[in-house]
C-alpha cells in the first residue's frame, strides 16, 4: 500500500461477512486501500467476497504481520482515526479538520472494538453521533457511515 490516499484500517473482524461488508463500503466510498491486523478474516474467503460484490478484488489491500509498527508507520503518514462508541470526538466534525490531509480510518473486532494498544495509536478517537441511546452500530455499517462522512468532508 502507498498512494498516499485514505486507509481503512481493520483491527480483528472474526467474521468475513463483516470484513467483505466493511471493504465494500470503503470502496464504493472512494477509500481502495486497506489493512488488516494479523488476526483479521480472510478478504478472499468466500463469504467475504460475495458480501463485498467483489470489491475486495478491486481493493488494494495488506494483512500486517507487525500491528504495533503499522499503526505507528501509519500515524506518522496519515491522521490516524479511531472508530469507538464511547469516544468524546464528533467524526463528522474531526473530519472536517483534516479534510485536505489523507485519513486512515480504523475500527476493531464485532464485540470488543479495538485494543486499548491500538486506540493509543490513534490521532483522535471518534464516535458517529446516535439519535437513540443504542450501544453502537454494526462494524460493517459504522464502516459505511464513516467512509461517506470522509467522502462528503473531501467535497465540504
Amino acid at each position: 500500500l502507498g498512494s498516499g490516499g485514505d486507509i481503512l484500517v481493520l483491527e480483528d473482524l472474526v467474521d468475513p461477512t463483516n470484513v467483505g461488508l466493511a471493504i465494500r463500503s470503503a470502496v464504493v466510498q472512494g477509500v481502495s486501500e486497506v489493512v488488516l491486523s494479523p488476526a483479521c478474516a480472510d478478504p478472499l474467503y468466500r463469504k467475504a467476497v460475495k458480501s463485498s460484490m467483489g470489491a475486495v478484488l478491486r481493493s488494494r489491500w495488506a494483512r500486517s504481520d507487525d500491528w504495533a509498527g503499522t499503526l505507528a508507520d501509519l500515524s506518522r503518514t496519515r491522521s490516524l482515526i479511531a472508530l469507538t462508541p464511547d469516544a468524546d470526538d464528533d467524526l463528522a466534525d474531526t473530519l472536517s479538520e483534516v479534510a485536505a490531509s489523507p485519513v486512515a480510518l480504523m475500527v476493531g473486532s464485532e464485540g470488543p472494538g479495538l485494543s486499548g494498544r491500538s486506540v493509543s495509536q490513534a490521532w483522535r478517537r471518534c464516535s458517529i453521533p446516535m439519535a437513540t441511546s443504542e450501544d453502537s452500530l454494526n462494524v460493517a455499517a459504522a464502516v459505511a457511515v464513516a467512509c461517506f462522512a470522509r467522502s462528503r468532508s473531501m467535497t465540504a
